[in-house]
């Protein structure tokens, strides 16, 4: 799989997720370039993002300038061995300040790591089960169609949480999610352990996913390969 490969189904899985609320619409610009928004008609817009695999700081923004893009996010994607601190001086040159960094992993889903014994992981495919897991934050996850979720609960709470969501060329993992008080356990690699099993069985070709800091240790772990690194920006100035 390509970092174009990935990037095409992060950038539509991300897009669907976020038009259960409302159409979040990618457009790709160029080979390398991508942009996600709402739709013209939506009067409180959410912020646009611009998803960029150029290298070339300069390149991507005067294409963004060219469209007219308005308030805007730059996911700029590269690989491990471009220097970080040198795409966000170029950025800063630019007019842009950084606000994240991100890791973008793949499975191949060959070998995958053996179930975690001991930690019961529910698998959700219907809102029937779904009912049966006892969630207490105030806004209820929901089950998006054609998705599964997979959760940890011990009774009376819900302890952990991820999302499989299947795409052409391979799936996206969204959300995962484990309790504060309960993290070091397991319950992170048992919910990626059935969900890479469950992807495989599905014929997934690849499984793709972004990762904070905590999760770039525990990904390489369990068969995940380090593809690219994500640096996010926006404009200084509105």
């Amino acid at each position: 799989m390509t970092i174009s490969d990935a990037v095409k189904i992060f950038v539509e899985a991300f897009s669907e997720e976020k038009s259960r609320t409302y159409p979040y619409v990618p457009t790709q610009l160029e080979p390398w370039l991508w942009v996600m928004q709402d739709t013209p008609d939506r009067k409180k817009a959410r912020k646009r993002e611009v998803i960029s695999i150029s290298g070339d700081p300069v390149r991507t923004v005067e294409r963004i300038a060219q469209e007219g893009i308005g308030w805007h996010f730059v996911c700029e994607i590269h690989t491990p061995d471009v220097e970080f601190a040198m795409i966000r001086e170029e950025y800063k040159r630019l007019g842009y300040r950084a606000v994240s960094t991100e890791w973008l992993f793949v499975h191949p889903l060959g070998d995958l790591p053996p179930r975690v014994g001991g930690i019961e992981v529910i698998k959700i495919g219907s809102s029937e089960v779904m009912a049966t897991i006892p969630q207490t934050a105030s806004h209820k996850r929901q089950l998006m169609e054609g998705t599964t979720k997979f959760a940890i609960h011990d009774g009376s709470q819900d302890l952990g949480w991820v999302t499989h969501i299947p795409m052409r060329g391979g799936d996206w993992v969204s959300s995962l999610w484990v309790r504060p008080e309960h993290r070091g356990q397991g319950l992170g690699r048992a919910l990626m352990t059935e969900l890479l099993h469950h992807a495989k069985d599905q014929g997934d070709k690849a499984s793709v996913l972004l990762a904070t800091s905590d999760g770039a240790r525990l990904y390489p772990k369990i068969g995940y390969q380090q593809m690219a690194v994500l640096q996010m920006f926006c404009p200084m100035k509105r």
